[in-house]
């Protein structure tokens, strides 16, 4: 017998006993199909005005699908959606046949799940709301089929930014400079996602160019209240994102004289927390936790969104949107 075959002969017999010596046993495992089951991807933001003290708007969507099978995606049409809270006020989501209007969990804004193959879209708009911050929503999808799913979550609290002034929703910042901004915490939130869609990068030197950017900042625990305005952002997309590096370094500067952004800041409840979160320090990725539950899975997710417009400039008929970052 050569060297070789001895040593593969002395690793089998090596496994063999210590299997033997555990008591382990090898056993053939199967890995079973998972379910064709709905998952309902269900969003309820509540919007402040401009103002403090203003009322509450309300945008609710639902996005209704079937686990992916060789047959692809099945749409979910005629369910009954409906959102209550503790008091009974109860808002009814409607299908919505331009999808894209959907909220989608990863981008609180901007709608970017347009595009979700086989999702069947329920939604409402409403400028005045009977929920309010910190009520206790109750979720109910009747599916055609007579299953349901259900799904409660606690709308965080409400939060102010005590510096930031604003004329019918917009401020100024000089050019080329860091907008600190801040906010107070919100009872409830178990993150903060910020949202900004630039426009006018266009003059921004050194070949940037771009029509319009979004970025996207998370902030993990309640706490966490505040930000360096363009700084902060675009840090996630420096080493793998759409906008090239040189525009992303360009932030740091600050944004040029005639450029203009739409700024939300948005705290969000446990649920949506635990369904969007990316786990970068394992090999799984984006970790989902449901909180649907019923004859399907998926996520009821809530939130407080403040929504502003920033415009850049020396001379814009507007108040300073408060103090220049240190």
């Amino acid at each position: 017998m050569s060297g070789a075959r001895i040593g593969r002969a002395a690793a089998t017999l090596s496994v063999a006993t210590v299997a033997a010596a555990w008591g382990c046993e090898l056993v053939r495992v199967d890995v079973a199909q998972p379910d064709d089951v709905v998952v309902a991807e269900v969003t309820a933001l509540l919007t402040s005005g401009e103002a403090e003290g203003d009322g509450f708007g309300l945008s609710a969507s639902a996005l209704l699908h079937r686990t992916l099978r060789e047959s692809g995606a099945q749409p979910v049409a005629g369910a009954t959606v409906r959102i209550a809270n503790q008091d009974g006020r109860e808002v009814a989501l409607l299908p919505e046949p331009r999808g894209w209007l959907c909220i989608g969990l990863d981008s609180l804004y901007w709608g970017r799940r347009q595009d979700e193959t086989g999702a069947f879209c329920y939604r409402s708009e409403q400028t005045e709301t009977p929920f309010q911050p910190g009520d206790q929503l109750a979720l109910n999808v009747g599916l055609p089929d007579g299953t349901e799913l259900t799904g409660a979550s606690q709308v965080p609290s409400a939060f102010s930014m005590p510096e930031l002034r604003l004329a019918d929703g917009v401020c100024a910042m000089p050019p080329e400079t860091q907008q600190r901004i801040d906010w107070t915490p919100s009872q409830g939130a178990w993150a903060y996602k910020s949202e900004v869609r630039i426009d006018g990068l266009d003059d921004a030197g050194d070949g940037v160019r771009a029509d319009s950017v979004h970025l996207e900042l998370l902030a993990l625990g309640r706490a966490q209240t505040g930000l360096v305005f363009p700084g902060d952002f675009g840090l996630s997309e420096y080493l793998d994102g759409p906008y090239s590096r040189e525009l992303i370094l360009s932030l740091r500067d600050g944004l040029p004289a005639g450029a203009s952004a739409v700024f939300a800041v948005t705290a969000i409840d446990r649920n949506w927390f635990n369904w969007t979160r990316n786990s970068s320090f394992t090999f799984s990725g984006v970790v989902r936790i449901p909180s649907v539950f019923g004859d399907g899975s998926g996520v009821f997710a809530t939130g407080i969104r403040r929504r502003f417009e920033v415009m850049v400039g020396d001379a814009v008929e507007a108040p300073a949107c408060g103090p220049e970052a240190p």
